[in-house]
């Protein structure tokens, strides 16, 4: 079983590699299950897999008949960390969506309080999310902000941007403290992602803050790595 998984892992990737590469275009036709097969020299069942595996995450397509072709959705969407999802989704040129799990007012725990420079019990908004770019599950987010900074948020507000709420109240972040590392992906996230259990993700956790120096939000999200990566631009 295990070498099944290895071989039908090894299939996608080199599905995923043609599109990175450009090799696989837009729209394009793909090899079919036989030429794959001999190509790679695995079974025609490990094939299916890789590629069901490929539909249902949005990068490849399906038509009765004709083929397999590569959704125009390019596989990796180039996403810069630290900034609001709703707005880099939109300059990208994707549809931004969210699904609201969880908002909730809750009392900072000490971990919280010390990121957050607060007191242990002081009142912070919990939001949990997942977004979406083009209906494909590109993040799983729990965040904090402070309630005192931030005042009431809604379920409206949080299905949108709440950073352009706030950015309309006069709340606007001057910097952002990250902290960026792997991990697999376990059942939940798996979950919430729509990958398989297992699989890589991009763990980032971000501190923002208003031009006084003060916190007023606290997030921890996991990144899909199947249809985007991040950038990050370092000036000298």
């Amino acid at each position: 079983m295990k070498s099944n998984v290895a071989k039908y892992q090894i299939v996608k990737q080199y599905i995923l590699d043609q599109i990175e590469k450009r090799i696989y275009q837009p729209h394009q036709l793909i090899e079919s299950e036989l030429e794959l097969t001999e190509k790679l020299g695995v079974s025609r069942i490990t094939v299916r897999k890789a590629l069901e595996e490929l539909v249902s995450e949005k990068v490849l397509s399906k038509k009765k008949g004709v083929g397999t072709f590569v959704n125009p959705l390019p596989k990796y969407l180039g996403f810069k960390p630290g900034i609001g999802f709703t707005s880099e989704a939109k300059n990208r040129g994707l549809t931004p969506s969210t699904n609201l799990l969880r908002l909730a007012k809750v009392a900072a725990e000490e971990n919280q309080a010390t990121d957050m420079q607060i007191h242990v019990g002081d009142p912070l908004w919990l939001v949990e999310r997942i977004r979406y770019a083009n209906n494909v599950a590109v993040s799983y987010e729990l965040e904090y902000f402070d309630y005192h900074l931030v005042g009431e948020l809604t379920e409206d507000i949080c299905k949108q941007s709440i950073y352009e709420h706030l950015k309309e109240k006069g709340v606007e972040y001057e910097y952002v403290d990250q902290r960026i590392s792997a991990l697999l992906a376990d059942e939940a996230s798996a979950h919430h992602l729509n990958v398989p259990i297992g699989s890589p993700l991009i763990n980032i956790k971000n501190i923002a803050y208003l031009k006084n120096g003060k916190p007023f939000n606290l997030g921890f999200a996991l990144y899909q790595t199947n249809s985007f990566h991040l950038i990050h631009t370092v000036y000298r």
